[in-house]
């Protein structure tokens, strides 16, 4: 892997991508990475859950195999496999449909995810994740990404019994651990692994950031990838935007608590002298939070499910846009400071 081994490029920032789920939406995360694979980063490691976890699990083993290129070329892969595996391929007439197809198309599918936790039980394709499966296993190379080591990559699910995380990496990033980590339970029927049984990261780490944060990896920058914003500015009074809210909200739940915890930790690791190597650690690294645009809050409750490749690629090009602007502020920050000041809290106090 050239790119990682250059003596020349040393000063380069060590960058951790922490990768946040969203079902569909997860392609406006495949071009935030692709933009800032542009950049003059070493990737260190990778952290996911859900969609971000599948994206971490193409990046990580293009990245390893043949570097930026490698990982451009595996995420493109991985997103057109989704699409041909979508069986709403057919419906991909583009500008052909026109809005009253679009908006047509949009209340179908709403009515398919409202009803879908009644539904799929009795789906067996659905159930078992089959064309998820299909499409990663053609694109990803499964191999190489258990047995590589030179990107340390962390896949989350929620072990179902305890409610608790459980993070996958090495050997154990199987083509099991990955789809335990995008099983959203009102689709999916759980994953076992090893005789224990598996719903989606994004309840319990979405991402995680703790795996990210060791002396052994060495980052200089942790960027969190975020697809699913913290506010909204209208929430809507349909069911199904009451849904997507309530499920916004419980996917947010663990990285608002981990962002704050982390800020806060560093303060402390920052203000006093320790000699535990785990807080020198987490002190040197920068925080940055890749924050979605409105653009992507404002799309309908269903976009999470719409695996068209016409839609894929409207997202992927908001994610170029997006890292774009986000470099625009704080590449220089980068290596050197952190640019994360904070969540955006709007508490409601007497």
């Amino acid at each position: 892997m050239t790119d990682r081994l250059d003596p020349k490029r040393k000063a380069r920032p060590r960058v951790a991508l922490a990768l946040q789920g969203g079902g569909a939406h997860g392609a406006y995360g495949w071009g935030v990475i692709e933009r800032l694979l542009d950049e003059d980063i070493e990737l260190v490691g990778v952290s996911g859950a859900s969609a971000g976890a599948v994206n971490g699990a193409a990046l990580v083993s293009g990245y390893v195999a043949d570097g930026h290129a490698g990982a451009r070329a595996a995420l493109e892969r991985l997103w057109r496999a989704v699409a041909d595996a979508s069986p709403l391929a057919p419906l991909d007439v583009g500008a052909l449909g026109g809005p009253f197809y679009e908006s047509l198309l949009r209340r179908s599918l709403d009515i398919a995810k409202l009803s879908s936790r009644y539904v799929a039980p009795f789906l067996p394709g659905v159930r078992d994740m089959s064309a998820l499966r299909r499409a990663v296993e053609a694109s990803v190379d499964l191999d190489l990404l258990a047995r590589q080591t030179d990107v340390p990559f962390h896949v989350a699910a929620t072990h179902i019994a305890s409610g608790s995380a459980r993070l996958f990496t090495g050997e154990h990033v199987t083509l099991d651990a990955l789809m335990a980590s995008a099983c959203l339970p009102e689709l999916f029927a759980a994953v076992e692994i090893d005789g224990e049984q598996y719903w989606d990261g994004g309840f319990t780490a979405n991402p995680a950031l703790e795996p990210l944060l060791t002396d052994a990896i060495g980052a200089t920058d942790m960027i969190v990838v975020q697809i699913t914003p913290f506010t909204v500015e209208d929430v809507g009074g349909s069911v199904g935007d009451v849904m997507r809210r309530v499920s916004d909200i419980s996917f947010n739940a663990c990285l608002r608590r981990d962002l704050r915890a982390l800020s806060e930790i560093q303060d402390i690791a920052r203000s006093e002298r320790s000699r535990d190597v785990r807080m020198r650690a987490i002190a040197r690294v920068n925080l940055h939070l890749l924050s979605p645009p409105p653009e992507l809050a404002g799309r309908s409750g269903t976009s999470k499910v719409d695996t068209r490749w016409s839609v894929l690629q409207d997202l992927r090009q908001l994610g170029h846009a997006q890292a774009e602007t986000w470099l625009a502020d704080h590449r220089d920050a980068l290596g050197h400071a952190s640019s994360f000041d904070g969540l955006p809290e709007e508490a409601i106090r007497d």
